[in-house]
């Protein structure tokens, strides 16, 4: 062991005449251990709510999707049938996307409505695998649903009314959300009444389009507004009903990686040519990551703060004990030891601190984030389906806090350490 390292640790472990010091050493190592364990927990709840957020969103929508810059894409079934060897795809499927009005018991409210393919909506999307009552084939076929079948036949039951007396209407199927049927109080096999004022051009203009549906299916999302706002029905109801003919709005793109969403927007025009609108998830929902990026830095630095604070705990504690090792510093002055060589004894100090610090706060950290990511949450759980806290526990935050506390604390030792390398041994025994 180094002389400089053996001085450095008996002054930061024993002291005769300053015997509180090593209590103001454990202060500050907890007040680093509490600043990193803070960061740590406080930024993976972050990234396991963006984590949430993200999966939640691109659930609903498509990580990509294609279209032109009309709108209207037409021979879609070719489109696909290129794209479908595309090594950045996943799957594909093909989607028309309205906002119309929904009118239950004379009360309207917007809607999104969303014409889906039941063949390959499961390739790109995860509606199929949010449904919770019914099916995709209750949609297509909503006379053949066995939901439908048992509340008709408990309906005849309650009313005591023959089988032949209720008759089939051969309606439509709709996909409803939670919260959509929960707001109107309607079940399977009721009926909704879909407005679209955009219909077939007439002499006077478009006309309104008026439809009767029957609930078919009733998914959950997730997320409040999706499960309110939005609806599907089969992609050949969208087609007759908007009069879209043999046209879709746009492709529904799944990524393999859906990181890479830069090298497949370049793969897909290079397929598909000239005249191809490409808009992936970044673009299409670039407000609601953005915020919660920006929240994501500001609580880094607001957190961050904790551990500036306790640096600070670093230079006051190794000041008084450069005040209190005047006399000491100067006979080892005396005796030979360099300046640079005092400098790195109380800098061995304050890297130890910061060290022992935030290796405590990192176990802390990871701790808290065991204990929270079963921890149950009951704030804003009808908006976003919470029921605990979310907690990512990446290797990046990890680092990010560690190699900032580290820093902060060799840079909190420098100005104790050359402090006592610039004092006097002459003056220092004198005054003493």
């Amino acid at each position: 062991m180094k002389a400089e390292t053996f001085i450095g640790l008996r002054y930061l472990w024993n002291s005769r005449r300053t015997r509180f010091l090593s209590v103001i050493t454990m202060i500050c190592i907890l007040g680093i251990a509490i600043g990193v364990a803070a960061l740590i927990a406080v930024q993976s709840i972050m990234d396991g709510l963006q984590n949430k957020m993200r999966a939640t969103v691109l659930g609903a929508k498509t990580h990509a999707l294609v279209t032109t810059e009309s709108g209207k894409l037409e021979d879609y079934a070719y489109k696909m049938e290129k794209l479908a060897s595309n090594p950045e795809i996943a799957g594909i499927t093909p989607v028309i996307s309205r906002d119309v009005i929904i009118s239950v018991s004379d009360e309207l409210n917007g809607l999104v409505i969303n014409g889906i393919d039941p063949a390959t909506v499961g390739n790109a999307m995860l509606f199929p695998q949010q449904i919770q009552t019914g099916s995709l084939s209750c949609m297509e076929n909503p006379d053949n649903c066995p939901e439908i079948i048992e509340k008709r036949k408990s309906v005849r039951e309650f009313t005591g009314r023959k089988e032949g007396e209720i008759k089939r209407e051969n309606l439509p199927g709709i996909a409803i959300g939670v919260e959509l049927a929960k707001y109107y109080g309607i079940g399977m096999g009721d009926k909704v009444k879909i407005i679209s004022p955009t219909g077939e051009m007439s002499l006077a203009g478009p006309k309104t389009q008026i439809k009767t549906f029957q609930v078919a299916a009733i998914f959950f999302s997730s997320l409040y507004e999706y499960d309110f706002n939005y609806a599907y029905i089969t992609l050949a109801n969208a087609q007759n009903f908007f009069s879209a003919g043999e046209s879709i709005d746009y492709l529904g793109i799944k990524l393999k990686d859906m990181k890479r969403v830069d090298e497949a927007e370049k793969a897909i025009l290079a397929d598909l040519g000239t005249g191809i609108v490409v808009k992936n998830w970044r673009d299409m929902n670039r407000p609601l990551f953005s915020a919660l990026e920006m929240e994501k830095i500001v609580w880094f630095l607001i957190i961050g703060f904790i551990a500036l604070v306790a640096s600070f705990n670093i230079v006051s504690a190794l000041i008084m004990l450069v005040m209190g090792k005047k006399e000491e510093i100067a006979i080892l002055r005396a005796g030979g030891y360099s300046a640079k060589s005092v400098m790195k004894i109380f800098m061995l100090d304050g890297i130890i601190i910061g060290f022992f610090g935030t290796l405590l706060g990192g176990i802390f950290g990871t701790v808290v984030c065991l204990i929270l990511s079963d921890m149950p949450l009951k704030v804003a759980q009808d908006v976003y389906y919470i029921e605990k806290i979310p907690v990512d526990m990446s290797p990046l935050t990890f680092i990010a806090a560690i190699a900032g506390s580290l820093f902060l604390t060799v840079i909190a030792a420098v100005y104790p350490g050359r402090k006592a390398a610039k004092l006097s041994p002459a003056e220092a025994l004198r005054q003493d």
